[in-house]
């Protein structure tokens, strides 16, 4: 089995299982802090408008991500197994 297909199975493992609500927090609480971490270095290294440019970028990014991960927390993913 080459490295590829343990990527693949045990991606396949987590997505198949539900998310519980403490890894939906680890989930929140890890996006929060690289934004914020991502924001400050930008703005440190290119300004303030391209900081919140980041910034919005990210937090869409993240939300969209949480959002899903909610939906397969409740409905599952049968579709995996």
């Amino acid at each position: 089995m080459g490295i590829i297909d343990r990527f693949e199975n045990e991606y396949v493992d987590v997505s198949s299982n539900r998310a519980s609500l403490r890894e939906l927090l680890e989930l929140l609480v890890g996006a929060v802090l690289f934004v914020v971490g991502a924001s400050a270095l930008t703005y440190f290294l290119l300004g303030q408008r391209i900081a919140l440019w980041v910034a919005g970028i990210l937090v869409v990014v993240f939300v969209i991500t949480l959002v899903s991960q909610a939906y397969w927390a409740v409905t599952g993913r049968d579709d995996y197994e």
